[in-house]
């Protein structure tokens, strides 16, 4: 493979492997279980709540345990990186969760360690590990504003 198809195929793969994150939390908010699971490989793992481990085993945890957490849950994901190593490849990417459960708004945040692998042409996930930073109930999430500061650091009046 020469310079150029090598680089090209880089861009592809870093492609593929951002569509495939998005793709995982389209279909995780749609509680689209059958979809999700496809997106591990047959010895995948998820660890989160629960680790689990294989593509059964992630469709079942994810259809009856986590489909039973809330009402209803969206994520956003940004910030991701990549490294690739040929059909493998790691990366990170920070996660908002926002989710109501039992009529309660909550938000939470974290990011997904990733481990990859190319299986038949595609990237799906060796591996997803998410590390909550908080989960907190909305009205008991974010208050107040943050400090304004001088360049100097210096306190400056709050804004209205």
């Amino acid at each position: 493979m020469n310079d150029l198809d090598a680089r090209l195929r880089a861009v592809e793969d870093r492609q593929a492997i951002s569509e495939l994150r998005a793709h995982y939390c389209h279909v995780l908010d749609a509680r689209d279980w059958d979809a999700l699971a496809t997106l591990f490989t047959a010895d995948g793992e998820f660890q989160g709540l629960a680790h689990v481990t294989g593509r059964d085993a992630i469709h079942r945890f994810f259809s009856t345990t986590v489909d039973r957490l809330a009402e209803g849950f969206w994520h956003f994901c940004t910030n991701a990186t990549v490294q690739l190593d040929g059909d493998t490849a790691t990366g990170r990417i920070s996660m908002q969760y926002l989710s109501v459960k039992k009529g309660v708004s909550y938000v939470s945040a974290g990011h997904y360690d990733d481990e990859l692998r190319r299986e038949d042409g595609l990237w799906r996930f060796r591996k997803r590990q998410i590390t909550f930073y908080y989960h907190a109930p909305l009205s008991e999430g974010f208050v107040g504003s943050p400090q304004y500061i001088t360049p100097e650091g210096l306190p400056l009046p709050p804004r209205a």
